[in-house]
């Protein structure tokens, strides 16, 4: 008798308790706890020539350098490039909360000046929310000379616009994948052009060791074209331009990362470096050997 009422006993505190821990988070915090955050998809903000969701730490200043030579199509005659037509862009980031990331830069190519900003609005979590999702803006000025811009200039003519919502999703240790939509519109472009552009990209990171990946991006601008005499002419085709259209940007490189800083050496094809050029301008083919050598360093500092 004694034996089963310390049994009875026994199973009394342990139902008590689990009641009262679970009353203690439903009722009383109304509470549920969340599954923990995944860790990043990517380590760097930047893969090659496009963004991904990745954001530095809360309160970080980043610089970033990206660089472009010529193509490799005239060999050993410009040494692969190297001593070609280059461009550069310099940029100054910095990350006001975790979610939010500011940035300004400037380009060689046509002179172009751009303020930039990234929100992450959700996170992949572990058995919980399957990806990351980001929203990547950004605004350029083109500060090329006035006759530039041909006749009737007017100052707008000089602006530009860029918006991007990415997917993103680390699957395990070794391999994480990015899907994204963008927009890009151009105030004034050449009359062989349009002004807008929807691009698809995809880019895929496989780790090979704790501090280095290998890099592959693919992205295809679709040319938009709304005047009434294109749409006539290709009725099954208004998004695609297929006189003039921009070539698709390949991507392949190899990244090495710390805690502080990121490099990434590549071949791609696109000689600009702000997306609205990318996705506008590339004439570039890659599978025709118009392949160029670019590099990206990010350097970060935390206050």
């Amino acid at each position: 008798m004694i034996m089963l009422r310390k049994k009875i006993s026994l199973i009394l505190i342990i139902l008590f308790t689990g009641i009262h821990s679970s009353w203690c988070q439903d009722t009383i915090t109304g509470v549920k706890e969340r599954k923990p955050l995944e860790r990043d998809a990517f380590q760097s903000g930047i893969f090659i020539d496009n963004q991904t969701v990745n954001l530095p730490p809360a309160t970080t200043l980043e610089f970033v350098l990206q660089h472009r030579f010529g193509t490799i199509k005239n060999g050993i005659e410009d040494f692969f490039g190297i001593w070609g037509a280059s461009n550069i862009r310099l940029c100054l980031n910095f990350t006001i909360t975790k979610d939010l990331l500011v940035g300004l830069g400037t380009t060689k190519n046509k002179r172009l000046q751009d303020l930039q900003l990234k929100w992450t609005f959700q996170r992949q979590r572990q058995g919980g929310f399957p990806v990351t999702m980001s929203y990547y803006g950004n605004f350029a000025m083109n500060l090329s000379n006035k006759s530039d811009f041909g006749k009737d200039y007017k100052f707008i003519d000089r602006l530009s616009y860029y918006h991007e919502l990415m997917f993103a999703r680390r699957f395990c240790n070794y391999f994480s994948l990015q899907i994204s939509a963008a927009y890009t519109h151009i105030n004034k472009v050449d009359t062989t052009m349009v002004n807008d552009y929807f691009t698809l990209a995809a880019l895929a990171r496989f780790k090979v060791t704790p501090q280095s990946s290998i890099m592959v991006t693919f992205s295809k601008p679709l040319q938009v074209n709304y005047d009434p005499a294109f749409i006539v002419r290709y009725p099954n085709n208004w998004i695609s331009n297929p006189e003039n259209a921009p070539y698709a940007n390949v991507g392949i490189g190899w990244e090495i990362c710390t805690s502080t800083h990121a490099f990434q050496l590549f071949f791609s094809a696109a000689p600009g470096i702000v997306p609205q050029e990318i996705n506008a301008t590339n004439h570039n083919d890659f599978f025709d050997g118009y392949i160029l050598i670019g590099l990206n360093i990010t350097r970060l500092w935390t206050f």
